[in-house]
């Protein structure tokens, strides 16, 4: 029988015991709650890459997210190695954007690499690349994957992403295939064709090969394309044709990547100021901008009333003159692409016209717009197959859209009041304008462009539209765009973090 003596101390030994086991539990308990119970969720959870730039502005408004560790919601990476590719020598701006995205997703987490085949950037994008920190790696010559993937280095690639498919895989496809053959089937690669052309149908029968080995997913950079592609797959899918029916078209997967960089010091914009600068951007040509129609309806808003646009009536002369004794600036439109396009001789002192401009100086100018108009010619199907880039720049410089309903529900990502002006459907992109710049809804109301004694006041759902396109204005406010961007970068990650784990 033991003495009370011993069984005190053992009950003393207990009751110490006891405490220490409460107090690291408590502890425990206490740490767990500081770092998740006051913390935003992991997937919102800010880390911020510092580049050149990143201490320009406060980081929380401009710096987009970065993956922080290799366990995400959708578990561990399967793709590790990627190369991107390309011998186009345009669209650098659109891949090297996935490039960006792909550095940020990837840079924390140990084991991964990118590297970048391509021409050399023209008009001084590269300088761009290395002060915004786009890219950190080092670009080699295109003319070099081919001989890289067959190296020692070349076969742990486990992803190969081309930058214009249209036209890269329509030259690469046969070595790639040859290479992807050749490999164990722990060293194969995923393709991944960066799209922009549902219609550019050249290059696709290349697509059956790649489907059938279950190796290829699509990425374009606006919803409508993704929509096209699927269609057409689905089409293939259940093809006659047993070539196209036993690739498995229906199983191929399609993204969406938004080709948004982060561009610094932007310009902030007077809530004051009257809409005085506009642009048009793209190539000049009439079968993918419709300049004659824009043209056609300046010149007439002009002669009907030249000082609502800041000028002088023609009163005889060649040209319209701008009026700079007006309370308020001249209406400015920039035509900025490449190739040549004839002015109209009324608007020799309206439209300016840029052609290849260095980017730098490129993006400067337009962020210093107060609108981009789109102009898309009815015929250049940049609401069903192909997609603008010009509608991404434009999200990229904080510089608002004049869109329609349908160019909304195209694009998918603008569908947001906080980057566009959206007018009515039966108000062309001039008349906007003069109602944006002026203020006077009336005018476009009582007008009446066919003579059929019915003015626009009466089309159903116009006055409707142009009142709501009014009542918010053409001026964007800049923390609310910044905001919209961190959102799209966001869902840019997600978009990489599914391809690099083949969902």
């Amino acid at each position: 029988m033991p003495s009370r003596r011993l069984l005190l101390n053992a009950w003393v030994v207990l009751s110490l015991v006891a405490s220490v086991l409460f107090v690291t539990f408590a502890l425990y308990q206490g740490r767990l709650y500081s770092e998740h119970s006051f913390m935003e969720p992991a997937r919102e959870r800010v880390t911020y890459v510092e580049t050149p730039c990143s201490a320009e502005r406060p980081i929380e408004q401009d710096q987009p997210v970065v993956m922080a560790d290799d366990t995400p919601k959708w578990g561990r990476l399967i793709r590790r190695n990627i190369v991107v590719a390309s011998m186009f020598p345009h669209h650098f701006d659109v891949y090297m954007a996935l490039v960006w995205t792909l550095q940020r997703v990837l840079e924390h987490l140990p084991g991964t690499q990118i590297r970048v085949f391509a021409a050399p950037f023209n008009y001084g994008f590269q300088s761009l690349v290395e002060q915004l920190g786009i890219y950190r790696g080092k670009r080699h010559n295109s003319d070099q994957l081919l001989s890289f993937l067959a190296g020692e280095d070349g076969r742990t690639v486990d992803m190969v992403i081309l930058g214009t498919c249209e036209v890269d895989l329509r030259t690469w496809h046969a070595a790639l295939l040859s290479e992807w053959d050749s490999r164990s089937s722990s060293h194969k690669f995923q393709l991944v064709c960066i799209v922009h052309n549902a219609k550019d149908t050249a290059w696709q029968v290349h697509i059956t090969d790649w489907a059938r080995r279950g190796a290829i997913r699509l990425l374009p950079i606006a919803e409508h394309v993704k929509t096209s592609f699927r269609r057409l797959f689905d089409q293939h899918a259940e093809s006659a044709n047993h070539t196209l029916y036993s690739a498995g078209y229906e199983n191929i997967p399609i993204d969406v990547h938004v080709p948004v960089l982060h561009l610094p010091n932007l310009p902030v914009k007077n809530r004051s100021r009257i809409l005085s600068k506009a642009v048009i951007q793209g190539t000049f040509d009439v079968s993918r901008r419709d300049y004659p129609h824009i043209f056609d309806d300046l010149v007439s808003a002009l002669h009907e009333d030249a000082a609502a646009w800041g000028y002088r009536p023609l009163d005889g002369h060649k040209y319209f003159i701008p009026d700079h004794r007006a309370a308020t600036p001249p209406f400015e439109l920039a035509l900025v692409g490449a190739g040549t396009i004839e002015i109209p001789e009324e608007l020799a002192y309206m439209v300016t016209v840029y052609r290849d401009l260095p980017y730098e100086a490129f993006y400067k100018l337009i962020a210093g717009m107060d609108i981009v108009v789109p102009a898309f010619a009815d015929f250049a199907s940049y609401y069903e197959d192909q997609a603008s880039s010009t509608v991404a720049l434009a999200t990229q410089l904080n510089v608002p859209i004049l869109v329609t309903e349908r160019m909304r529900r195209a694009y998918g990502y603008i569908d947001d009041d906080r980057v566009v002006v959206t007018r009515p459907a039966a108000m062309r992109e001039v008349h906007a304008l003069k109602t944006l710049r002026t203020g006077d809804m009336s005018s476009f109301l009582q007008s009446d462009p066919t003579s059929s004694g019915y003015s626009m006041a009466k089309v159903r759902g116009a006055e409707e539209g142009v009142r709501a396109m009014f009542s918010k204005g053409w001026l964007r406010e800049y923390d609310e765009v910044n905001r919209f961007k961190r959102e799209l970068w966001h869902r840019n990650e997600e978009v990489v973090e599914r391809m690099l784990r083949d969902l």
